[in-house]
């Protein structure tokens, strides 16, 4: 496995490394380049020298005298006439300068130039007297003269380098150390945080790092509350399963026996019925839990008739509200939202099936239509209402406002947190008023676009 320290430690080495490199050529190239200038401009001031001398006494001894005293240097001097032909020489030429010489333009009457090939340098120095092109003046030097120039330049940049190199190296690992220590740290606190172990985090730092170490504490305590959030489901699921299993299993054994009363048998047929529909609503609405936590839904997104599919919902639950001794009334305008057909039926499935719960008798009102903010279903009962400590709550999973009523108004518990979340995937707010004894009123609320 590759430790972050050295993928740190690489990428600030290298770091290093390109930017010295580039620092480091760049000076080398300026300064080489100077080095060179200056053996090149010595060169040129050598042979203007001795084209001056000329000019002031332009005379066989006077050029064997300049010849003498390039002799035992590093340089060759050649003294040519107007029309190139050599007068003298301080040594004698090798191919390559005899070639280049051949090629000069003697008619060139400046200063001086500079001449540059692969083994050497040569400059031109015309003489000129009394405004007449009298010859010219070539010095010769050896690349060797500007290599033997560089090479100490070129051990000190050597020198320097390499202790840029160890100096650089140093810096990585201290960087390196620096940056990854409180990562090792984290990630050592991190894995005794989920082993159930205690772990300090530096999370009174002030830069990425604390930053890093307070979302992880958060996250550790949001595990922590989801696990005890699960724990706490799954008992109650496996309550609210068992309950009606029990019922069931009772009443069939009651069943068997051979002393009972047809309208015994008859009641105890209902209970165990009654048993199975709790069971099944459980089942669809976990269905439906499940497929939200997996973030399942497949949107068919298309317009929906909100009033026709009101009326489906009602003709489907007319009976069960009847018996309850509750009515009906719809008040509204057609009406058509953009949504998933299915969903927003199960969403006011729901709404209106919790509202049956909770009103022995009354009204439930169903309300929709446009307001001066968009769209909107509204669902109101005059049921018993609902505490307002209580209130704030009634969309979390399994909760009940009072222990009892699992048994007494049966529900499962979850069917409003499944609304708010099929509400929030078609873009609608869910709103809740309610008034202990009086009833509630939840609204499905869309905003204008």
């Amino acid at each position: 496995m590759r430790r972050i320290s050295y993928s740190v430690g690489g990428i600030v080495l290298a770091a290093f490394l390109i930017c010295g490199s580039v620092l480091f050529g760049t000076l080398y190239y300026q300064l080489s380049q100077t080095r060179t200038q200056e053996v090149v401009d010595g060169l040129l001031n050598r042979g203007n020298t001795h084209r001056d001398v000329l000019v002031d006494s332009y005379d066989q001894t006077t050029m064997r005298h300049v010849s003498m005293m390039e002799a035992d240097s590093s340089f060759t001097v050649v003294i040519t006439d107007a029309d190139g032909k050599q007068l003298e020489a301080s040594r004698p030429l090798s191919n390559e300068m005899k070639s280049v010489l051949e090629h000069t333009d003697f008619d060139y009457r400046q200063q001086g130039k500079i001449v540059t090939m692969r083994d050497f340098l040569m400059t031109d120095s015309p003489i000129t007297i009394d405004g007449k092109h009298r010859g010219h003046v070539f010095m010769f030097a050896s690349k060797a003269i500007v290599d033997h120039v560089l090479d100490p330049l070129k051990q000190q940049f050597f020198q320097v380098g390499l202790l840029a190199l160890l100096l650089a190296g140093a810096a990585s690992i201290w960087t390196t150390r620096l940056i990854s220590r409180p990562l090792i740290q984290m990630e050592k606190a991190t894995a005794r945080l989920l082993d159930g172990e205690g772990g300090e985090l530096p999370i009174d730092r002030q830069d990425e790092l604390g930053q890093l170490a307070r979302s992880i504490q958060q996250l550790k305590q949001d595990l922590d509350f989801l696990n005890r959030e699960r724990s706490e489901f799954l008992a109650s699921v496996s309550h609210e399963l068992r309950t009606p299993l029990t019922y069931i299993k009772g009443y069939a054994d009651i069943l068997e026996r051979q002393t009972l009363t047809p309208d015994e048998q008859q009641r105890y047929i209902t209970i165990i019925r009654e048993e199975s529909q709790q069971m099944n609503e459980w089942i669809e609405q976990l269905f439906w839990l499940a497929r939200i936590d997996a973030n399942a839904f497949m949107m068919e997104r298309k317009p929906v008739d909100v009033e026709d599919l009101i009326h489906q919902v009602i003709r489907l639950m007319r009976l069960d509200i009847e018996q309850e001794n509750v009515s009906f009334e719809i008040e509204g305008e057609r009406l058509e939202v953009m949504g998933d057909a299915q969903q927003l039926r199960q969403m006011i499935v729901n709404i209106i099936e919790n509202a049956r719960r909770h009103t022995t008798s009354g009204k439930i009102i169903v309300r929709y239509g446009v307001n001066a903010v968009g769209a909107f279903i509204q669902i109101e009962d005059t049921g018993e209402g609902i505490a307002a400590e209580s209130l704030p709550h009634v969309t979390k999973r399994l909760y009940r406002t009072e222990a009892s009523r699992s048994r007494k108004h049966g529900g499962t518990g979850i069917g409003l947190s499944i609304v708010e979340a099929i509400a929030q995937t078609h873009g609608a707010e869910l709103n809740i008023k309610s008034q202990l004894g009086h009833g509630t009123q939840v609204t499905l609320q869309w905003k204008e676009k």
